[in-house]
C-alpha cells in the first residue's frame, strides 16, 4: 500500500491524487463487479437502526439490525438483503415473530408471513454475529496506532464491500432516508460515525454512542471507526450567525498537530458553498475520523482521514456535495464521485494562491493524463476495480474533464451549471448519470456539447497540435492549425484553443482563442507586433501536446491583389496580377472559417449579408495562391 504520509511534507497535488486513487483500489482487488439484484427495487428502505457490540482489538461483530421498508408493489412476499455467506444469523424478527429465510451466496431471502400491497410499511430484525471476510484493505479492519499499539477498528465499503459487515441492500437505487448507530465498545474505546451525536453514556466497563442521521445515505457511505479518540471542533461561521461544526475525532498522539491542520477546512468549506452551494448537511456537522489507511474515504459527515493534509481535506470534503449529497447512479460514471471531487479540490488550490500550488496542480494533472496515449474517462467495464479507481483517467482526466468545460464556456456560465446542477431536486438526494451533468451544462450554455462529450467523456486519447504561420506586418498573421490524436477512437477533438503569441524580447503579448474546426484550418491575425514565439494553450486550460510550430517564408502573393473598395459595406471587386484568371475564390472569417466560396472567375463578389469583421481572402489560379485581408462594414 502507497501511503500519503510524504505528501503533506512535499505538497504535490496531484500526487496526492494518485496515491488517494491507487490506495483506493488496492482495497478491492478481490472483489467482483456490482450487479444491482432486481429483487432491490421491490422495496424502499426508509430507515435503518444498526446496534453493534464491537471491541476494536477484536475482528469480529455482533449485532441487530431493524430495517422499516416499503412495498413497491402489489403482493410483496419476500425482501431481499445482501449478507457475505460468512456471517452467521441467530434469528429473523418480524412483530416479535421469527421469520424463514434462505441463503445463496451473499444474498439473504427472508419470507414475509402476509403479503405486502404497493406502499404498505413494514419492518423487521436481523441479529447475527461473526468474523467479516478478508477483502483486501477495506471493508472492516482491525489494526492498532500509536506508541502502545492502541487497538483501532474501521469500516470502508465502497464500491461493494457493506455486505461483509452488516445485512443491508448494496443499491445505487435506493437510499436509506434514515439511520440511527448505535455502538457499544470497550470504555476505553469510542466510536466514530455518520450525522449527530445523540448520547455518549459510559458504565459497568462500556461505552454505548449513538448517532443518528436524518437524510438521505447510500449504502456505502455508512461507517464506523473505533478506537481511543480526542475530540475537537472546528466552525464555519455563517453570514445569519449560525455555523456548521466541524467535529474531528483524532489520535490522541496526534490532537496537537491535527488542531493546527483542520482548521482549513472550514475555509474550504465557504469556498464550495460560494461555488457549487450551500453544504447539504449543515444542520448535522461535517466531521474527521483519522484511521489507519493511507488515504482517505467520504463517509457521510464524517471523512476517515489517513492524514490531514490540505488536498486530502478537500478532496474529501468534496465529496460530501459530489458523492455523497449527489451520488453516481453507476460505477461506470464514477467521474462523477471522483472526476468532481479533483477538480474541486484543484479550484482550492487555485483559490488559495498563498499555496502557490494550482500552476502544480494544472501541471502535473495534465502530465499524467498525457503519459498514456488512450484510456476514456467512462468506465464501460466495471468488473475491474483497479480501473474503476483509475486515478489516470477517473480522477486526474476526470477533474480535468470539467477544467476544460470551464475554458469552452466561461467561468459564469460554468459556475452556473455547478450550481444548477446541486440545486436539481430530481438529483438531491439521490442517484446522478453522466447525462444529468450535461444536461445542465448545456442549458446554462445554451448550447450543445454532444461533441465534446463523445471525444472526451466516451472517446480515448488527446490533440496533438502542430502549425505553421506567416507574417507580413504587424497587422496580418496568418496561422495555419493542424492536429493529429493519440487515440483512433477519436478522429478529431473540435475545441477552441488558447494561442499566445510574443515579441521578440517578450514585453508584448497577446492571447487569442482559436475554434479549431478541421486540420490545417487558416486563421487570420492582428497581433499588433512582430511575433517572434507562440505557444498553444500556455495556461494549462487544455489536455493537449504541441509539437512544432513553424514559421514560413513571407508568400510574396500576399496583398498583391487589388481589392477595392477596400473598407466595404457590400461589394468589392477582386482583380489578379497580371490578369490571371481564378479558378476559385475563399472567404475566411478571422477565426478560420470559410465563409464564401465562389468556384468562377468572377471578379465582383457580394459581401452585404456577412457580419462587419475583417476577412482573409484567398485566390486560386492555374499558377498561383493570391491572399489579402478585406475589411467589412
Amino acid at each position: 500500500m502507497i501511503t500519503l504520509a510524504s505528501y503533506a511534507k512535499a505538497q504535490n497535488p496531484v500526487v496526492l491524487n494518485d496515491k488517494i486513487a491507487f490506495a483506493e483500489s488496492q482495497q478491492f482487488l478481490k472483489r467482483v463487479a456490482f450487479i444491482e439484484s432486481e429483487n432491490h427495487r421491490k422495496t424502499d428502505f426508509i430507515y435503518q437502526r444498526m446496534e453493534w457490540k464491537i471491541d476494536p482489538a477484536v475482528r469480529y461483530i455482533s449485532g441487530e439490525v431493524s430495517t422499516c421498508f416499503k412495498s413497491k408493489l402489489d403482493g410483496l412476499s419476500e425482501i431481499e438483503f445482501d449478507l457475505s455467506s460468512a456471517l452467521q444469523i441467530d434469528s429473523i424478527l418480524w412483530h416479535n415473530q421469527k421469520l424463514e429465510y434462505t441463503r445463496s451466496s451473499d444474498k439473504l431471502a427472508i419470507q414475509l408471513p402476509v403479503l405486502l400491497a404497493q406502499n404498505q410499511v413494514d419492518s423487521l430484525s436481523i441479529v447475527y454475529r461473526g468474523v467479516p471476510r478478508e477483502t483486501g484493505f477495506g471493508s472492516f479492519i482491525s489494526a492498532t496506532h500509536g506508541p502502545g499499539n492502541t487497538p483501532i477498528l474501521w469500516t470502508l465499503s465502497e464500491p461493494y464491500g457493506a455486505k461483509e459487515w452488516w445485512p443491508c441492500k448494496e443499491s445505487l437505487t435506493d437510499k436509506i432516508d434514515s439511520i440511527d448507530v448505535i455502538v457499544t465498545t470497550p470504555e476505553y474505546s469510542r466510536t466514530a460515525g455518520n450525522g449527530i451525536l445523540l448520547s455518549e453514556t459510559v458504565g459497568s466497563g462500556r461505552r454505548t454512542m449513538h448517532w443518528r442521521h436524518r437524510y438521505p445515505i447510500a449504502t456505502y457511505l455508512v461507517a464506523i471507526a473505533v478506537t481511543n479518540y480526542e475530540n475537537y471542533s472546528d466552525y464555519l461561521e455563517l453570514d445569519d450567525k449560525q455555523r456548521i461544526e466541524i467535529l474531528n475525532f483524532v489520535y490522541p498522539e496526534n490532537l496537537s498537530k491535527a488542531k493546527t491542520e483542520t482548521p482549513v477546512t472550514a475555509d474550504i468549506m465557504e469556498l464550495y458553498n460560494t461555488l457549487a452551494g450551500e453544504y447539504p448537511f449543515a444542520d448535522e456537522k461535517y466531521g474527521h475520523a483519522q484511521f489507519g489507511w493511507g488515504g482517505g474515504m467520504e463517509h457521510q459527515t464524517m471523512s476517515f482521514m489517513g492524514n490531514f493534509s490540505f488536498g486530502l481535506i478537500a478532496h474529501e470534503l468534496a465529496h460530501q456535495w459530489f458523492g455523497n449529497y449527489i451520488t453516481l447512479g453507476s460505477w461506470k460514471d464514477i467521474w462523477l464521485n471522483e472526476g468532481f471531487a479533483t477538480y474541486l479540490a484543484g479550484l482550492a488550490y487555485e483559490n488559495h494562491a498563498e499555496l502557490n500550488q494550482w500552476q502544480i496542480w494544472k501541471d502535473v494533472t495534465k502530465k499524467r493524463v498525457l503519459s498514456e496515449p488512450g484510456g476514456s474517462v467512462f468506465v464501460p467495464d466495471t468488473t475491474s476495480v483497479q480501473r474503476l479507481f483509475d486515478g489516470r483517467l477517473s480522477y486526474a482526466k476526470g477533474g480535468f474533464l470539467l477544467h476544460m468545460q470551464r475554458w469552452i464556456l466561461g467561468d459564469e456560465i460554468f459556475f452556473a451549471a455547478l450550481q444548477n446542477y446541486f440545486a436539481d431536486s430530481k438529483l438531491a438526494n439521490g442517484f446522478a448519470f453522466s447525462e444529468d451533468w450535461i444536461r445542465h451544462v448545456e442549458t446554462a450554455g445554451d448550447t450543445s456539447l454532444t461533441e465534446f462529450f463523445n471525444d472526451w467523456l466516451y472517446g480515448e486519447g488527446y490533440p496533438i497540435y502542430s502549425a505553421t504561420y506567416q507574417q507580413y506586418d504587424p497587422d496580418s498573421l496568418i496561422f495555419n492549425l493542424s492536429q493529429i490524436t493519440s487515440h483512433p477512437s477519436v478522429d478529431f477533438f473540435e475545441m477552441p484553443v488558447p494561442v499566445r503569441m510574443y515579441s521578440a524580447d517578450k514585453t508584448d503579448s497577446v492571447d487569442f482563442r482559436l475554434n479549431n474546426g478541421a486540420n490545417n484550418q487558416p486563421f487570420i491575425l492582428n497581433p499588433g507586433f512582430m511575433v517572434d514565439d507562440i505557444v498553444i494553450d500556455p495556461d494549462d486550460w487544455m489536455l493537449c501536446e504541441s509539437d512544432e510550430i513553424i514559421q514560413m517564408p513571407v508568400n510574396s502573393t500576399w496583398n498583391k491583389l487589388k481589392i477595392y473598395p477596400n473598407p466595404t459595406l457590400d461589394e468589392i471587386w477582386v482583380v489578379v496580377p497580371n490578369n490571371e484568371q481564378s479558378i476559385q475564390t475563399e472567404i475566411y472569417s478571422s477565426d478560420g472559417r470559410l465563409v464564401r466560396q465562389f468556384r468562377s472567375s468572377k471578379t465582383v463578389l457580394n459581401l452585404a449579408t456577412l457580419p462587419a469583421s475583417t476577412y482573409f481572402i484567398q485566390v486560386e489560379t492555374l499558377n498561383s495562391v493570391f491572399r489579402g485581408k478585406i475589411i467589412k462594414l
